[in-house]
């Protein structure tokens, strides 16, 4: 099945990229990034920009609440891939893919100086096209936990590796 990205949710004051590989089935289902409702994404999202959050405050906002905390706090999201073909929603069913333009991207977002991977598949995924110098020079790059109900590993685990991204906010 082919697979298109969501557009991203940017604007012209993010400050952090986050980056995921290519949305599953679920969220592309839903309409939005991370829209499965186990994935840990906006649950994290939330701690890290609201230290005093209450879990009813996550289960109850809907998505343009979900946007614009990330806007608020100058954090984008986007995927490493504009399109490719997969059969379910892991990232290990991937083939033909096609990057998403990061060079222009980071032309057109140039407050953007760290860029986080959500798991491991995307950082991979980024790094075959990073050497290109505009997109490499002066960031930070840093691969996090994957979010995605698929990972195993202790969710608190993946929470204190999330939680990092509270200094790189300019809030």
């Amino acid at each position: 099945m082919e697979i298109k990205c969501f557009d991203p949710i940017t604007d012209c004051q993010a400050t952090v990229l986050i980056l995921g590989t290519m949305p599953g089935l679920a969220s592309i289902k839903a309409g939005q990034y991370y829209g499965h409702p186990d994935n840990l994404f906006w649950d994290i999202i939330f701690r890290v920009c609201i230290p005093d959050w209450k879990i009813d405050e996550v289960v109850s906002a809907d998505y343009k609440t979900k946007v614009k905390l990330l806007q608020t706090n100058n954090i984008a999201v986007w995927d490493v891939l504009q399109f490719c073909n997969r059969s379910g929603s892991l990232d290990k069913e991937i083939i033909n893919q096609i990057h998403n333009d990061f060079k222009d991207f980071f032309q057109n977002h140039p407050k953007i100086k760290t860029v986080f991977f959500n798991g491991k598949k995307a950082g991979e995924y980024f790094e075959k096209q990073k050497s290109e110098p505009s997109i490499s020079m002066d960031r930070d790059f840093i691969t996090l936990p994957s979010t995605s109900p698929s990972n195993t590993t202790n969710s608190f685990y993946v929470l204190k590796e999330w939680i990092q991204i509270r200094k790189y906010l300019n809030n």
